[in-house]
């Protein structure tokens, strides 16, 4: 009997030990495998989940603006890219235009005098000394023909350039040369302005009232102010003139003063007073002086 028992018991002990041994490894597996998939959950699949919610939000907030976008009445098609590409060259060919047109309008005041040749024809000067012979030839002409068309004027009122017996550099040259142009269109518009009496001024002034620095890229100007004296019914005659020069002028300012004298159109010229004062009823003109600020835009072209 007591060999029995002890054949129980350690029986029984050596079964309980296997249960507990085999739920130990058991356990021990299971912890194992539950902490692979915490690992695996923060490593894999929590920023994954985060991308899909990213993507989520990002297609949702999509379909909303295509839904809004399907609403409206004007759907950029094929057609209408088609109708913009169109516009887009016409734009170009009318800036392409604007171009050529201010190109033109800026080639006269970058051009040098220029002298006919038996062989060669018109050719431009290249020699200093030879431009300083053309200028002072060129600025004499425009003074006899201002006396030609009975206008007054002092000495000195044309801003011409004088050297002495010094031949100019190219650098001192260019721009004279504007200068001249601008100077020639203005005698210009005077001798074609029926009505002035009188060029009382021609000056180039440092800077203008109203020019635009931020253009500069565009253009520079030349600014100048032409003063006359004219008859008072001629003025729209003189912008009207100012105004449709090869030189391209912009009228910053116009101031208008009596000058208490008046024009008797019966009278042959100036000299024998063809400005006299309204002391008798006849007909006559009254003479007003016009001072005109402008600037002459140089475009960079």
């Amino acid at each position: 009997m007591k060999i029995g028992k002890g054949l129980n018991f350690s029986q029984l002990k050596n079964i309980f030990s296997g249960i507990f041994s085999g739920r130990l490894v058991f356990w021990i597996a299971m912890s194992i495998v539950f902490l692979s998939l915490i690992i695996l959950l923060f490593v894999y699949i929590y920023p994954l989940s985060n991308q899909y919610r990213i993507s989520h939000k990002a297609l949702e907030d999509l379909s909303v603006a295509l839904e809004k976008y399907a609403l409206k009445k004007n759907i950029y098609n094929n057609t209408w890219i088609e109708s913009k590409k169109l516009e887009k060259d016409l734009y170009e060919e009318e800036i392409g235009k604007c171009r050529s047109f201010l190109k033109g309008r800026d080639d006269l005041l970058e051009t040098l005098f220029v002298i006919g040749d038996t062989e060669k024809g018109f050719t431009k000067i290249e020699d200093e000394a030879l431009w300083k012979n053309e200028y002072v030839k060129r600025t004499s002409a425009l003074l006899a023909k201002i006396r030609a068309h009975n206008i007054a004027i002092s000495e000195g009122v044309l801003p011409f350039q004088s050297w002495g017996y010094d031949i100019p550099v190219w650098d001192t040259i260019l721009p004279v040369q504007k200068n001249f142009w601008i100077i020639e269109a203005l005698v210009h518009v005077a001798t074609n302005t029926t009505g002035i009496t009188r060029i009382k001024e021609i000056r180039f002034r440092e800077v203008s009232s109203s020019y635009d620095s931020s253009f500069a890229h565009l253009y520079t100007v030349v600014p100048v102010t032409l003063a006359v004296e004219l008859r008072a019914d001629c003025i729209e005659f003189l912008l009207y003139e100012i105004l449709r020069s090869d030189i391209p002028f912009v009228i910053e300012g116009i101031s208008i003063v009596s000058t208490d004298k008046n024009l008797n159109p019966g009278s042959p010229g100036e000299d024998e007073n063809i400005l006299i004062r309204d002391t008798n009823h006849s007909v006559s003109y009254p003479v007003i002086g016009v001072t005109i600020d402008a600037y002459v835009i140089d475009y960079k072209t």
